[in-house]
């Protein structure tokens, strides 16, 4: 075994550098790299608040690119692109393109399957799109990820701020509650609690009582115009 080798047991470093095992980059070098990524998504944000989705997608489009130079742990990449694509998919759902926004949402769930935001629009555009079940599914994968969601309030954990709209727990809830009625899933007495419209419009409105689908449907009704109202947009 000849000490140029680049397997040599007795060149740990060849081993880790010279092999491929590294980026050849330093540590302040990659938290740089990553900083500078990060401190991309609040601007992207900021045009996706301003109204400006089609810039906003430009931006995130832009900050997606600039990933791709990142040399860090992919774990770190991934989380950056995930927060992209999901911003993409916001833009995208303002825009009423469900097609692209459900695709950037995949995209951004995939990555990060922790990212309860992304869930949110994605369960969102599944409602839009009438399946039900994915929307179900998407929206309980959010609330397993954050029980408190508050879209307006994101921020990361250096506190960049990266709200947007005015969503909360309760959008999320109705989105379950006019997916389950969809399927006929109306009270307890079809299906076992928390599986139906009922129990679901109770988290919202514990006063709420069934009696039978009509006035179920019309106090769902009721409680979407009322969080519209209150938060100023909804799905």
């Amino acid at each position: 075994m000849g000490i140029r080798h680049c397997g040599s047991v007795l060149l740990l470093a060849a081993l880790i550098w010279g092999c491929g095992g590294g980026s050849g980059v330093g540590p302040e070098e990659l938290l740089k790299q990553e900083q500078k990524l990060r401190d991309r998504l609040p601007i992207d944000w900021g045009n996706y608040n301003n109204g400006d989705y089609d810039g906003a997608i430009d931006f995130f489009t832009s900050t997606l690119e600039k990933a791709e130079t990142y040399e860090g742990p992919d774990a770190i990449l991934n989380e950056i692109k995930s927060e992209a694509h999901n911003g993409i998919g916001w833009a995208f759902f303002r825009k009423q393109n469900l097609e692209a926004a459900s695709s950037a949402f995949q995209q951004a769930t995939t990555l990060n399957r922790r990212n309860a935001d992304a869930w949110v629009g994605y369960a969102g555009v599944a409602l839009a799109r009438r399946l039900f079940n994915d929307a179900i599914q998407y929206a309980i994968q959010a609330l397993s990820v954050e029980s408190e969601y508050v879209s307006s309030f994101r921020t990361d954990d250096a506190e960049r701020q990266m709200g947007h709209d005015n969503f909360d727990t309760r959008h999320v809830r109705m989105i379950l509650a006019e997916s389950y009625f969809q399927l006929g899933r109306y009270s307890a007495l079809d299906r076992p609690d928390p599986s139906n419209a009922s129990a679901q419009l109770r988290m919202v409105d514990e006063d709420f009582t069934f009696r039978d689908p009509g006035q179920l449907l019309q106090e769902m009704s009721l409680l979407s115009i009322e969080l519209q109202t209150e938060q100023g947009s909804g799905f």
